[in-house]
């Protein structure tokens, strides 16, 4: 017999520094631009809504996470250079 998933994700406070909300990654698209200034709140929830883009860690209509090594790897695919200072 196959049981679902518990929707309930825990997260150890350890974890945080891994994960990665909707502000901090206006800061990391936010490198990309010429300017290098953050972008729009309403610009990073339409990227993070995109196809492609890594489904969150957890999903709450209070916030969204994001691992940081899945957000990275998205960006390196598909913002080249945004490592760069």
């Amino acid at each position: 017999m196959r049981t679902e998933p518990d929707p309930q994700v825990w997260v150890r406070r350890s974890d945080l520094r891994d994960l990665v909300d909707v502000d901090q990654l206006r800061d990391l698209l936010g490198r990309t631009s010429r300017r290098g200034e953050r972008v729009a709140r309403s610009y990073a929830d339409s990227t993070a809504s995109a196809k492609g883009f890594p489904d969150p860690l957890v999903d709450h209509p209070r916030i969204r996470l994001w691992r940081r090594l899945d957000v990275e790897a998205w960006l390196d695919a598909n913002r080249p250079g945004w490592r760069e200072p």
